[in-house]
């Protein structure tokens, strides 16, 4: 008997019961293969899969979004800190731009511009210190050069009583909102300077209006100054600036008066990770998204 026939019947022999369990175990692992798809023939399977795939890409974007967030700094300063450059100048009316010339960090220069679309202000120099994300040691290079207009600021406590001139006060003036510049705003009555300024930062943090009610969501507005001025304005909604929410970058989409720093990473993370965006309700598979911020941004975005 030769080697390899001593060992198939040393090893490959098997008696019967040991064939028995062997195919036992055959059949169970077939049972174990076969089984679910048959359990879930009628559709429910697809739907669990289905399921499955979106919390896999719910997943996907937090995982990118905190490597976002954690490199916050680092992500989104496209531009290294240009030499220091002093000026003097006013927070209030400044180009944001220009504040590279400090060492002010593009992060930075972004909550700046977001903080004055959305209507505050600068009263006083430290209120510069509050803008997160400002080193102190910036700040202390920048403050000897910061000029804050004091008649500027005496408008928002007298913009509300400010009298126009008679010919403009007894002649309604009805101004475009979404065209209009300062001089064409200060025809209506009930609109000062500095309401002016607070309007027009605001538009242009949207975009352009799209209904008047926008209107309340300006910081620190009253009730009353908006129903004053509300019945000489029109809106000519072709004039939104839109975003292409494939093509915008981290920048232009949290520029928006509606979309938060979290936001915008969230949509930028899911763009990388699941291609583009094809309608509005692919904005709702983001994790961190709400259907109330959705339905608000959306008459702003293309895709």
């Amino acid at each position: 008997m030769s080697s390899f026939q001593r060992f198939v019947k040393t090893y490959l022999n098997f008696t019967s019961r040991e064939r028995y369990g062997i195919s036992g175990l055959l059949l169970l692992i077939a049972l174990f293969h076969f089984l679910p798809p048959l359990l879930y023939s009628k559709g429910d399977y697809s739907k669990e899969l289905a399921e499955f795939k979106t919390q896999i890409a719910k997943l996907d974007t937090l995982k990118v979004t905190k490597v976002y967030s954690n490199s916050d700094e680092k992500v989104y300063s496209s531009q290294a800190i240009v030499e220091f450059q002093p000026f003097y100048f006013d927070p209030n009316t400044v180009n944001p731009i220009e504040l590279k010339k400090f060492g002010v960090p593009d992060y930075v220069i972004q909550r700046f511009t977001k903080f004055r679309n959305a209507g505050a202000k600068f009263k006083k120099k430290e209120d510069l210190k509050k803008l997160y994300g400002l080193k102190p040691e910036v700040y202390l290079k920048m403050e000897p050069y910061i000029q804050i207009d004091s008649k500027a600021n005496a408008y928002e406590a007298n913009d509300y009583k400010l009298s126009k001139p008679t010919e403009t006060k007894n002649t309604p003036q009805f101004v475009e909102l979404n065209t209009a510049d300062s001089l064409s705003l200060l025809k209506v009555k009930g609109i000062g300077p500095y309401l002016s300024s607070k309007i027009l930062r605001y538009r242009n943090a949207l975009g352009g209006f799209i209904n008047l009610d926008q209107l309340n969501e300006i910081f620190a507005i009253k009730p009353e100054q908006i129903s004053e001025i509300k019945p000489f304005l029109t809106l000519d909604i072709t004039k939104i600036n839109f975003i292409d929410v494939n093509r915008a970058d981290y920048f232009q989409l949290n520029a928006h008066a509606y979309i938060s720093a979290k936001e915008a990473k969230a949509i930028i993370a899911y763009r990388q990770q699941h291609g583009v965006f094809n309608k509005i309700e692919d904005l709702e598979k983001i994790y961190v998204l709400n259907k109330d911020m959705i339905q608000k941004v959306r008459p702003y975005l293309k895709f």
